[in-house]
Protein backbone atom coordinates (compact mmCIF):
# COMPACT_ATOMS: atom_id res chain seq x y z
CA UNK A 1 0.00 0.00 0.00
CA UNK A 2 0.88 3.55 -0.93
CA UNK A 3 2.06 6.29 1.61
CA UNK A 4 -0.64 8.10 0.39
CA UNK A 5 -2.96 5.35 0.08
CA UNK A 6 -2.73 5.06 4.19
CA UNK A 7 -2.74 8.64 4.84
CA UNK A 8 -5.88 8.78 3.15
CA UNK A 9 -7.23 5.90 4.63
CA UNK A 10 -6.19 8.00 7.92
CA UNK A 11 -7.95 10.80 7.47
CA UNK A 12 -10.91 9.48 6.17
CA UNK A 13 -11.31 7.05 9.40
CA UNK A 14 -10.18 10.57 11.65
CA UNK A 15 -13.07 12.47 9.55
CA UNK A 16 -15.64 9.12 10.42
CA UNK A 17 -14.69 9.42 14.37
CA UNK A 18 -15.10 13.37 14.25
CA UNK A 19 -18.71 13.24 11.98
CA UNK A 20 -19.55 10.05 14.96
CA UNK A 21 -18.49 12.48 17.99
CA UNK A 22 -20.77 15.05 16.69
CA UNK A 23 -23.58 13.06 16.55
CA UNK A 24 -23.33 10.63 19.43
CA UNK A 25 -20.53 12.08 21.65
CA UNK A 26 -20.42 12.36 24.79
CA UNK A 27 -19.43 8.38 24.54
CA UNK A 28 -17.16 6.05 25.33
CA UNK A 29 -14.51 5.29 23.07
CA UNK A 30 -15.50 1.22 22.87
CA UNK A 31 -19.22 2.86 21.28
CA UNK A 32 -17.32 5.29 18.77
CA UNK A 33 -15.64 1.92 17.56
CA UNK A 34 -18.74 -0.12 17.51
CA UNK A 35 -20.50 2.79 15.64
CA UNK A 36 -17.74 3.46 13.29
CA UNK A 37 -16.73 -0.08 12.97
CA UNK A 38 -12.77 0.59 13.44
CA UNK A 39 -10.27 -1.33 15.89
CA UNK A 40 -10.25 -0.39 18.95
CA UNK A 41 -6.66 0.25 18.49
CA UNK A 42 -7.60 2.47 15.78
CA UNK A 43 -9.80 4.68 17.23
CA UNK A 44 -7.34 4.89 20.68
CA UNK A 45 -4.70 5.69 18.21
CA UNK A 46 -6.60 8.44 16.68
CA UNK A 47 -8.36 9.78 19.73
CA UNK A 48 -4.96 10.45 21.10
CA UNK A 49 -4.57 12.35 18.54
CA UNK A 50 -7.35 14.32 18.74
CA UNK A 51 -6.94 14.85 22.52
CA UNK A 52 -3.59 15.98 22.47
CA UNK A 53 -4.74 18.60 19.38
CA UNK A 54 -7.90 19.87 21.53
CA UNK A 55 -10.30 18.67 19.57
CA UNK A 56 -12.03 16.39 22.48
CA UNK A 57 -12.53 16.51 25.58
CA UNK A 58 -12.55 13.39 28.18
CA UNK A 59 -15.25 13.30 31.10
CA UNK A 60 -16.33 11.15 33.96
CA UNK A 61 -19.85 8.77 32.66
CA UNK A 62 -22.82 9.41 35.18
CA UNK A 63 -22.02 6.14 36.79
CA UNK A 64 -19.25 7.96 38.49
CA UNK A 65 -21.20 10.55 39.98
CA UNK A 66 -23.65 8.48 41.44
CA UNK A 67 -20.54 6.11 42.66
CA UNK A 68 -21.40 2.75 40.83
CA UNK A 69 -18.52 0.44 40.01
CA UNK A 70 -15.50 1.13 37.82
CA UNK A 71 -16.08 4.72 36.03
CA UNK A 72 -16.28 4.81 32.11
CA UNK A 73 -14.44 7.62 30.77
CA UNK A 74 -16.19 9.36 27.58
CA UNK A 75 -14.98 11.42 25.31
CA UNK A 76 -16.92 14.09 23.12
CA UNK A 77 -15.75 17.15 20.69
CA UNK A 78 -14.26 20.33 22.18
CA UNK A 79 -17.15 22.84 21.28
CA UNK A 80 -14.99 25.31 21.44
CA UNK A 81 -12.40 24.27 19.04
CA UNK A 82 -13.50 25.87 15.61
CA UNK A 83 -16.44 27.06 14.46
CA UNK A 84 -18.87 27.75 10.74
CA UNK A 85 -20.29 30.93 9.77
CA UNK A 86 -23.36 29.85 8.06
CA UNK A 87 -25.43 31.95 5.59
CA UNK A 88 -29.33 31.20 4.29
CA UNK A 89 -30.73 33.17 1.72
CA UNK A 90 -34.19 33.70 1.11
CA UNK A 91 -36.13 36.02 -0.75
CA UNK A 92 -34.80 39.54 0.13
CA UNK A 93 -33.12 38.60 3.06
CA UNK A 94 -30.35 36.87 5.36
CA UNK A 95 -30.41 34.92 8.29
CA UNK A 96 -26.16 34.93 9.66
CA UNK A 97 -25.31 31.80 12.18
CA UNK A 98 -22.48 30.90 14.26
CA UNK A 99 -22.12 26.91 14.43
CA UNK A 100 -19.41 25.66 17.06
CA UNK A 101 -17.54 21.99 16.39
CA UNK A 102 -20.51 20.52 17.83
CA UNK A 103 -22.85 21.64 15.15
CA UNK A 104 -24.94 23.84 17.10
CA UNK A 105 -25.46 27.15 16.34
CA UNK A 106 -24.27 29.44 19.34
CA UNK A 107 -25.61 33.23 17.78
CA UNK A 108 -27.77 33.94 15.03
CA UNK A 109 -29.53 37.83 13.27
CA UNK A 110 -31.75 37.70 10.76
CA UNK A 111 -30.77 40.83 8.04
CA UNK A 112 -33.17 42.41 5.10
CA UNK A 113 -31.06 42.28 2.15
CA UNK A 114 -32.36 43.01 -1.26
CA UNK A 115 -31.44 39.65 -2.93
CA UNK A 116 -34.10 39.87 -5.93
CA UNK A 117 -32.84 43.76 -6.87
CA UNK A 118 -28.83 42.91 -6.84
CA UNK A 119 -26.09 42.43 -9.37
CA UNK A 120 -23.74 39.27 -9.06
CA UNK A 121 -21.19 41.40 -7.78
CA UNK A 122 -23.18 43.91 -5.77
CA UNK A 123 -24.63 40.76 -3.55
CA UNK A 124 -21.09 39.24 -3.28
CA UNK A 125 -20.26 42.09 -1.67
CA UNK A 126 -22.98 42.96 0.41
CA UNK A 127 -22.86 39.09 2.23
CA UNK A 128 -19.41 39.60 2.50
CA UNK A 129 -20.06 43.17 4.45
CA UNK A 130 -22.77 41.20 6.30
CA UNK A 131 -20.48 38.45 6.94
CA UNK A 132 -17.94 41.12 8.55
CA UNK A 133 -20.18 42.58 10.64
CA UNK A 134 -21.95 39.33 12.42
CA UNK A 135 -18.80 37.60 12.96
CA UNK A 136 -16.91 41.06 14.12
CA UNK A 137 -20.23 41.65 16.48
CA UNK A 138 -18.42 38.25 18.30
CA UNK A 139 -15.41 38.58 19.19
CA UNK A 140 -12.95 35.60 19.29
CA UNK A 141 -15.18 33.37 16.82
CA UNK A 142 -12.67 34.79 13.19
CA UNK A 143 -9.71 33.41 14.59
CA UNK A 144 -11.21 30.02 15.24
CA UNK A 145 -13.42 30.54 11.78
CA UNK A 146 -12.98 26.52 9.60
CA UNK A 147 -15.23 27.37 6.77
CA UNK A 148 -18.64 28.91 5.97
CA UNK A 149 -22.03 27.42 4.39
CA UNK A 150 -24.37 29.08 2.37
CA UNK A 151 -28.00 27.83 1.39
CA UNK A 152 -30.52 28.74 -1.36
CA UNK A 153 -33.79 27.49 -2.36
CA UNK A 154 -33.44 26.54 -5.79
CA UNK A 155 -31.07 24.89 -8.58
CA UNK A 156 -27.55 24.65 -7.02
CA UNK A 157 -24.36 23.44 -8.70
CA UNK A 158 -22.42 22.87 -5.52
CA UNK A 159 -19.45 21.54 -7.94
CA UNK A 160 -18.73 25.21 -8.99
CA UNK A 161 -20.46 27.08 -6.13
CA UNK A 162 -23.28 28.73 -8.30
CA UNK A 163 -26.96 29.25 -7.78
CA UNK A 164 -28.01 28.33 -11.27
CA UNK A 165 -31.71 29.62 -10.73
CA UNK A 166 -33.17 30.50 -7.55
CA UNK A 167 -36.84 32.29 -6.32
CA UNK A 168 -34.40 34.81 -4.21
CA UNK A 169 -32.48 35.82 -6.96
CA UNK A 170 -33.25 37.61 -10.51
CA UNK A 171 -29.66 36.12 -11.37
CA UNK A 172 -28.97 32.54 -13.23
CA UNK A 173 -25.51 31.05 -12.75
CA UNK A 174 -24.11 33.60 -10.27
CA UNK A 175 -21.01 32.49 -8.31
CA UNK A 176 -21.79 32.94 -4.36
CA UNK A 177 -18.56 31.50 -2.75
CA UNK A 178 -15.29 32.76 -4.09
CA UNK A 179 -15.67 36.21 -2.91
CA UNK A 180 -16.41 34.72 0.77
CA UNK A 181 -13.95 32.26 -0.03
CA UNK A 182 -11.06 34.74 -0.48
CA UNK A 183 -12.14 37.27 2.03
CA UNK A 184 -12.80 34.71 4.63
CA UNK A 185 -9.48 32.66 3.55
CA UNK A 186 -11.29 29.28 4.31
CA UNK A 187 -13.56 27.06 1.92
CA UNK A 188 -17.15 27.89 1.35
CA UNK A 189 -19.87 25.42 0.82
CA UNK A 190 -23.24 25.70 -1.45
CA UNK A 191 -25.88 23.98 -0.91
CA UNK A 192 -29.51 23.43 -1.68
CA UNK A 193 -32.04 23.80 1.13
CA UNK A 194 -33.38 20.49 0.85
CA UNK A 195 -29.86 18.96 0.74
CA UNK A 196 -29.36 20.85 4.40
CA UNK A 197 -32.17 18.98 5.66
CA UNK A 198 -31.54 15.64 4.52
CA UNK A 199 -28.02 16.15 5.99
CA UNK A 200 -29.48 17.31 9.13
CA UNK A 201 -31.98 14.43 9.53
CA UNK A 202 -29.10 11.91 8.52
CA UNK A 203 -27.41 13.07 11.35
CA UNK A 204 -29.66 12.00 13.90
CA UNK A 205 -29.51 8.87 15.40
CA UNK A 206 -32.79 7.26 14.96
CA UNK A 207 -31.46 7.91 10.96
CA UNK A 208 -28.08 7.05 11.43
CA UNK A 209 -27.77 3.63 10.26
CA UNK A 210 -30.04 4.79 7.25
CA UNK A 211 -27.91 4.59 4.39
CA UNK A 212 -30.14 5.61 1.41
CA UNK A 213 -33.08 8.07 2.00
CA UNK A 214 -35.28 11.01 0.07
CA UNK A 215 -36.26 13.87 1.30
CA UNK A 216 -39.09 16.36 0.11
CA UNK A 217 -39.18 19.50 1.27
CA UNK A 218 -42.70 20.99 1.12
CA UNK A 219 -43.18 24.65 1.49
CA UNK A 220 -42.77 28.07 -0.25
CA UNK A 221 -41.48 25.75 -3.17
CA UNK A 222 -40.62 22.00 -3.41
CA UNK A 223 -37.42 20.52 -3.00
CA UNK A 224 -35.64 17.24 -2.74
CA UNK A 225 -32.74 15.35 -1.03
CA UNK A 226 -30.74 12.18 -1.66
CA UNK A 227 -29.13 10.50 0.99
CA UNK A 228 -26.71 7.68 -1.08
CA UNK A 229 -24.85 5.48 0.56
CA UNK A 230 -24.61 7.57 3.93
CA UNK A 231 -23.79 10.97 1.79
CA UNK A 232 -25.81 13.85 0.36
CA UNK A 233 -26.07 12.95 -3.45
CA UNK A 234 -25.77 16.36 -5.73
CA UNK A 235 -25.12 14.57 -9.01
CA UNK A 236 -22.17 15.13 -11.86
CA UNK A 237 -23.15 18.20 -12.19
CA UNK A 238 -24.40 19.30 -8.69
CA UNK A 239 -27.87 19.88 -9.21
CA UNK A 240 -29.44 16.38 -8.06
CA UNK A 241 -32.51 15.86 -6.59
CA UNK A 242 -34.81 18.95 -7.75
CA UNK A 243 -37.98 16.74 -6.84
CA UNK A 244 -40.19 19.58 -7.62
CA UNK A 245 -39.59 20.73 -10.82
CA UNK A 246 -39.95 17.21 -12.25
CA UNK A 247 -43.49 16.76 -14.31
CA UNK A 248 -46.33 15.32 -12.85
CA UNK A 249 -48.54 16.79 -16.41
CA UNK A 250 -46.55 18.65 -19.76
CA UNK A 251 -50.13 21.06 -19.87
CA UNK A 252 -50.36 21.61 -15.95
CA UNK A 253 -50.10 24.87 -14.02
CA UNK A 254 -47.50 27.14 -14.39
CA UNK A 255 -44.26 26.78 -12.19
CA UNK A 256 -42.43 29.13 -10.63
CA UNK A 257 -39.32 28.47 -12.51
CA UNK A 258 -41.29 29.19 -16.10
CA UNK A 259 -42.43 26.23 -17.12
CA UNK A 260 -45.50 23.69 -16.90
CA UNK A 261 -47.35 20.82 -14.75
CA UNK A 262 -43.72 20.45 -12.40
CA UNK A 263 -44.68 19.03 -9.35
CA UNK A 264 -44.03 22.05 -7.48
CA UNK A 265 -47.20 24.08 -9.12
CA UNK A 266 -49.42 21.82 -7.58
CA UNK A 267 -48.29 21.66 -4.17
CA UNK A 268 -46.04 24.59 -3.34
CA UNK A 269 -47.92 27.27 -0.57
CA UNK A 270 -47.48 29.77 -4.28
CA UNK A 271 -49.33 26.82 -6.25
CA UNK A 272 -52.27 26.59 -3.47
CA UNK A 273 -52.60 30.16 -2.28
CA UNK A 274 -53.05 30.92 -6.40
CA UNK A 275 -55.85 28.01 -6.91
CA UNK A 276 -57.45 28.89 -3.72
CA UNK A 277 -57.55 32.85 -4.76
CA UNK A 278 -58.82 31.92 -8.16
CA UNK A 279 -62.33 30.91 -6.63
CA UNK A 280 -62.65 32.65 -3.37
CA UNK A 281 -62.16 35.67 -1.70
CA UNK A 282 -58.42 35.07 0.29
CA UNK A 283 -56.29 37.96 1.93
CA UNK A 284 -54.92 40.24 -0.42
CA UNK A 285 -51.19 39.23 -0.99
CA UNK A 286 -48.35 39.05 -3.78
CA UNK A 287 -50.18 35.72 -4.56
CA UNK A 288 -46.48 34.33 -5.75
CA UNK A 289 -45.19 34.78 -1.63
CA UNK A 290 -48.26 34.04 0.28
CA UNK A 291 -47.52 34.33 4.34
CA UNK A 292 -47.13 31.29 6.70
CA UNK A 293 -50.36 33.08 8.75
CA UNK A 294 -52.26 33.31 5.42
CA UNK A 295 -50.94 29.66 4.10
CA UNK A 296 -52.29 28.63 8.09
CA UNK A 297 -55.52 30.60 7.39
CA UNK A 298 -56.00 28.88 4.57
CA UNK A 299 -55.29 24.94 5.88
CA UNK A 300 -57.82 25.92 8.74
CA UNK A 301 -60.52 26.88 6.31
CA UNK A 302 -59.90 23.28 4.50
CA UNK A 303 -60.02 21.46 8.13
CA UNK A 304 -63.49 23.17 8.79
CA UNK A 305 -64.76 21.82 5.63
CA UNK A 306 -64.60 23.71 2.45
CA UNK A 307 -65.17 21.43 -0.23
CA UNK A 308 -63.07 23.11 -2.60
CA UNK A 309 -59.78 23.87 -0.41
CA UNK A 310 -59.89 20.33 0.45
CA UNK A 311 -59.93 18.98 -2.96
CA UNK A 312 -57.07 21.49 -3.81
CA UNK A 313 -55.33 20.03 -0.80
CA UNK A 314 -56.58 16.38 -1.73
CA UNK A 315 -55.33 16.72 -5.51
CA UNK A 316 -51.41 18.21 -3.80
CA UNK A 317 -51.49 14.92 -2.08
CA UNK A 318 -51.95 12.81 -5.06
CA UNK A 319 -49.24 14.79 -7.00
CA UNK A 320 -46.98 13.98 -4.21
CA UNK A 321 -47.97 10.60 -3.73
CA UNK A 322 -47.10 10.01 -7.89
CA UNK A 323 -43.68 11.38 -7.54
CA UNK A 324 -43.15 9.77 -4.52
CA UNK A 325 -43.59 6.37 -6.66
CA UNK A 326 -41.45 7.81 -9.07
CA UNK A 327 -38.39 8.00 -6.40
CA UNK A 328 -39.26 4.42 -5.22
CA UNK A 329 -39.37 3.65 -8.74
CA UNK A 330 -35.91 4.80 -9.78
CA UNK A 331 -34.05 4.46 -6.62
CA UNK A 332 -35.67 2.27 -4.31
CA UNK A 333 -34.91 4.09 -0.80
CA UNK A 334 -34.85 2.74 2.73
CA UNK A 335 -37.76 5.59 3.68
CA UNK A 336 -38.82 9.10 2.05
CA UNK A 337 -39.04 11.89 4.69
CA UNK A 338 -41.54 14.57 3.55
CA UNK A 339 -40.59 17.89 5.96
CA UNK A 340 -41.32 21.54 5.16
CA UNK A 341 -43.45 24.38 6.76
CA UNK A 342 -46.20 22.46 4.11
CA UNK A 343 -46.38 19.82 6.72
CA UNK A 344 -48.72 22.15 8.10
CA UNK A 345 -51.59 20.47 6.07
CA UNK A 346 -49.85 16.73 5.69
CA UNK A 347 -53.19 15.95 7.31
CA UNK A 348 -55.25 17.05 4.31
CA UNK A 349 -52.92 15.37 2.01
CA UNK A 350 -51.70 11.82 3.42
CA UNK A 351 -54.54 9.84 2.54
CA UNK A 352 -54.14 11.10 -1.37
CA UNK A 353 -50.43 10.73 -0.94
CA UNK A 354 -50.34 6.53 -0.32
CA UNK A 355 -53.27 6.41 -2.88
CA UNK A 356 -50.96 8.11 -5.79
CA UNK A 357 -48.46 5.63 -4.92
CA UNK A 358 -50.36 2.96 -5.34
CA UNK A 359 -51.77 4.11 -8.59
CA UNK A 360 -48.54 4.75 -9.91
CA UNK A 361 -46.41 1.50 -8.50
CA UNK A 362 -46.75 -1.65 -9.83
CA UNK A 363 -47.94 -3.85 -6.35
CA UNK A 364 -44.49 -5.40 -5.89
CA UNK A 365 -43.13 -2.30 -4.94
CA UNK A 366 -45.71 -0.68 -2.82
CA UNK A 367 -44.45 -0.96 1.00
CA UNK A 368 -40.89 -1.59 0.22
CA UNK A 369 -40.22 1.93 1.64
CA UNK A 370 -41.32 3.31 4.52
CA UNK A 371 -43.33 7.17 4.18
CA UNK A 372 -43.12 9.53 7.28
CA UNK A 373 -43.69 12.93 7.99
CA UNK A 374 -41.00 15.06 9.95
CA UNK A 375 -41.88 17.64 12.02
CA UNK A 376 -40.91 20.99 10.27
CA UNK A 377 -38.31 23.47 12.16
CA UNK A 378 -36.71 26.99 10.83
CA UNK A 379 -33.24 25.63 12.56
CA UNK A 380 -33.35 22.50 10.29
CA UNK A 381 -31.66 24.62 7.39
CA UNK A 382 -29.42 26.62 9.80
CA UNK A 383 -28.05 22.91 11.03
CA UNK A 384 -28.19 21.70 7.82
CA UNK A 385 -25.66 23.70 6.08
CA UNK A 386 -23.75 24.29 9.60
CA UNK A 387 -23.30 20.40 9.46
CA UNK A 388 -22.23 20.42 5.65
CA UNK A 389 -19.84 23.16 6.36
CA UNK A 390 -18.24 21.77 9.43
CA UNK A 391 -16.96 18.53 6.98
CA UNK A 392 -14.40 20.72 6.06
CA UNK A 393 -12.97 20.25 9.38
CA UNK A 394 -10.22 17.53 9.39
Amino acid sequence: MKKSDTEQIRAANRADLITALRVYGPIARVELGRLTQLSPATVTAITAELAEEGVILTRESPEARQGRGRPRVLIDLNPDRGCVLGLKLSINEVRLMLGDLKGHIVAESVVKVKTQSLDENSLNAELVRQADQFIDAHPGYRERLVSLGIAVQGFVDTHQGRVVWSPALNLRQANLTDALAEHFGCPVELANDANCIAYQIRRQPQHADTQNFAVIMIGYGVGGGLIVNGDVYSGHFGAAAEFGHTKYSHEGPQCACGKRGCIEAYIADYALYRDASAVMEVAATDRRHPSEKQMQKLTAKAREGDAYLTGLFTQAGRVLGYGIANLMALMSPERVVVTGPGIRAYDLMEAAVHEGIEEALVPELVGQATVEAWPWSEDMTGQGIIALALRHFR
